[in-house]
């Protein structure tokens, strides 16, 4: 099971309630619904990951886009991957 603290959890859980806890760390499913941009989407997700230099897994489909986050280095969800998830929230805002 991946680490996370109870802090963090609870981070997740009021600030970023569209993030789940997954095997993979945490996980947003971004539906074809907020953009039918999808590879534009991916691109500017990616730009915020180079900026923080920290890299999510994202798979890009036909329905959307999964993006997971995790501290690979430390088998955990640390507050790099809140702070990037935050990120990717307001960049998803903005698109609606």
């Amino acid at each position: 099971m991946i680490d996370i603290s109870d802090d963090l959890k609870e981070k997740l859980k009021t600030d970023l309630p569209e993030w789940k806890l997954s095997t993979n760390g945490i996980n947003r499913w971004i539906s074809r619904e907020v953009s039918t941009e999808l590879g534009g989407v991916v691109s500017k997700i990616w730009d915020l990951a180079e900026e923080a230099n920290h890299h999510p897994d994202i798979i890009l489909g036909y329905k959307g886009i999964s993006v997971d986050l995790l501290t690979h280095d430390k088998n955990a969800i640390t507050i790099k991957d809140i702070d990037l998830a935050n990120k990717i929230e307001i960049l998803i805002l903005s698109l609606n």
